[in-house]
């Protein structure tokens, strides 16, 4: 009988913090973190022969449906969320330390099917936790093909007491993520990417159901990686009864153009770009190229390496997988918070290498880096 193994971060209370701001230089690349927040990291350990090495993640506060909720997110790597949402810091916290055990826990599990992982990590082949990482992204994939949306809705809100329009994509089950639900008659918040052609600020700022919402909503769902189903088109919705009653009632007092249909569905389905992205995000980590002279790779996680030269100085290597582009990332320190260069080959980080080593030879650390060369960009 195989005891289950249990990790030591259950028992972190207390973890370090790091106060980020946008002006004291500790912030992480991005705009995955917030303006500010808390940068902490959870031990690494050897977990049923399993060696899982330390993480750094950023709490940090969002501002979503009215009201602030503080979140956790992985630093590097993926920038996955880690656990839920809270209202507290202390909260948050409380959930992405149980939400990093449980994974843990899970990769040693697996490991545990599969006593050759640990055999094939000692021998200093592929890292100790690569079988189960593999078994735990391709249960992922499948949660991602199984939860895609299948049906997109556009909806107008009463005109006379604010109007505008929401695009939502379902799956089956009637679920919409946050990132689903786009107000196609407002420009969304700053940063975020948005048509000027695509949202019809002029004539439909009270959500009347035009051709313009239909063309602002095709742009969206591009973007998203989605396409109408062969043969569908937009199509008038009857919600609920309560909801059906209460819109008849309104129809009197509605200008020309804001009745029926007060919501259109289509049915879609996902671009091969989209399911192709789903693979390189949740499938085997890609393989690096021939590194330059003097240089050698040691892989620090599933999609991460760290990278050293003439075995003096030392960067982590990270690829993410994207819809509009895979990128991969340099960065100066272990914990992955100053990026040096983004690229969407490796070979072009790679070959920086030799440059950045000589340049932090001059300048007395790694940290420093010429403005020159085609893919740095700070």
């Amino acid at each position: 009988m195989t005891t289950q193994a249990h990790s030591i971060v259950r028992e972190t209370v207390k973890p370090e913090y790091t106060r980020y701001t946008s002006a004291n230089g500790k912030r992480p690349d991005g705009a995955d973190f917030g303006v500010d927040g808390w940068l902490f990291v959870l031990p690494g350990e050897t977990l049923g022969g399993v060696r899982i090495p330390q993480a750094m993640y950023a709490a940090f506060q969002v501002s979503e449906r009215g009201a602030l909720f503080w979140r956790v997110r992985e630093v590097g790597g993926e920038r996955s969320q880690v656990g839920s949402d809270s209202m507290t810091r202390q909260g948050v916290l409380a959930l992405a330390v149980n939400a990093v055990a449980q994974q843990r826990e899970e990769v040693a599990k697996s490991a545990a099917r599969d006593p050759g992982a640990r055999a094939r990590g000692a021998e200093g082949g592929e890292p100790q936790m690569a079988a189960a990482m593999t078994e735990r992204l391709e249960r992922m994939r499948a949660g991602q093909l199984a939860a895609l949306p299948t049906v997109a809705e556009i909806r107008m809100a009463y005109p006379l007491a604010g109007g505008g329009a929401t695009l939502r994509l379902m799956s089956a089950e009637g679920s919409t993520m946050e990132r689903h639900m786009i107000r196609l008659t407002e420009r969304g918040a700053a940063g975020q990417e948005n048509n000027p052609a695509g949202i019809h600020l002029g004539p439909i700022t009270d959500g009347a159901n035009t051709d313009g919402l239909k063309i602002a909503a095709r742009w969206h769902l591009t973007r998203l990686g989605f396409n109408h189903a062969r043969g569908t088109a937009w199509a008038p919705h009857a919600g609920s009864a309560t909801s059906e009653t209460q819109w008849k009632q309104w129809t009197p007092m509605l200008p020309e153009g804001h009745r029926w249909p007060h919501t259109v569905r289509v049915a879609i389905v996902p671009t091969s770009e989209h399911l192709a992205y789903i693979d390189r995000a949740f499938g085997p980590a890609p393989k690096l190229p021939d590194l330059p002279a003097g240089a050698s790779a040691q892989p620090s996680g599933p999609r991460s390496w760290q990278i050293s030269y003439a075995n003096r100085r030392f960067w982590q290597l990270c690829y993410r997988a994207g819809l509009g582009g895979d990128v991969w990332t340099l960065y100066a320190d272990i914990g992955r918070t100053k990026s040096l260069a983004h690229a969407d080959k490796a070979a072009e980080i790679l070959a920086l290498i030799p440059d950045l080593d000589a340049e932090a030879q001059g300048h007395g650390g790694p940290e420093r880096t010429a403005e020159t060369g085609p893919t740095r960009r700070r």
